[in-house]
């Protein structure tokens, strides 16, 4: 209890000087350092669930990014954007599917995540999971329908798998034949 009323009160006084909003402020700090009970007392105080930091990324994107299954679930609670894009176009989604954090991408397409969002540098969260060798993630996304001829420098998400020799990944692919 006394780290948390420590870490709010060093909030407190970081936003008094600074130009974001302390809610804002104060959220993006909570949910970097994975404080469940800090976000959801700012929530519940008023922080914009959706703000954006200097490179668009949102407390959900940065949330998904780092694997914080509770404080995901606890911001699409409170009405986050599963969609959102940062400045490069880049998703909660893909940043899960990136990192493997397949709970995480459960989550996101049970409560409504566009699968087929490509990114301005042709990534896809189907591309980020088969390069990082995450089969589960694939087998899901697969499962769910997503679209499989999305291409990153002309190699589409089992063509990377086959570069990186993503071996699991590749069996996963095997059960899903793909279209020409």
């Amino acid at each position: 209890m006394k780290k948390h009323v420590t870490l709010t009160l060093m909030l407190i006084i970081s936003c008094l000087f600074s130009s974001v909003s302390f809610g804002q402020k104060s959220l993006f700090q909570a949910v970097i350092e994975g404080n469940e009970a800090s976000v959801k007392i700012l929530l519940a105080e008023g922080a914009e669930v959706d703000a954006r930091d200097e490179i668009g990324k949102t407390p959900l994107i940065i949330a998904a990014d780092k694997g914080y299954f509770p404080i995901v679930q606890l911001l699409i609670q409170n009405g986050a954007d599963v969609n959102a894009q940062h400045n490069l176009h880049w998703t909660a989604l893909m940043f899960a599917a990136g990192n493997g954090h397949s709970a995480i991408i459960k989550l996101l397409i049970e409560n409504g995540a566009n699968m087929n969002i490509v990114s301005k540098s042709d990534y896809t969260a189907l591309i980020l999971a088969s390069a990082g060798g995450y089969a589960e993630i694939v087998n899901l996304l697969l499962e769910k329908g997503v679209e499989t001829s999305p291409k990153k420098n002309g190699l589409t998400a089992q063509q990377w798998a086959e570069k990186l020799d993503q071996h699991s990944v590749l069996k996963v692919f095997e059960k899903f034949p793909q279209k020409p």
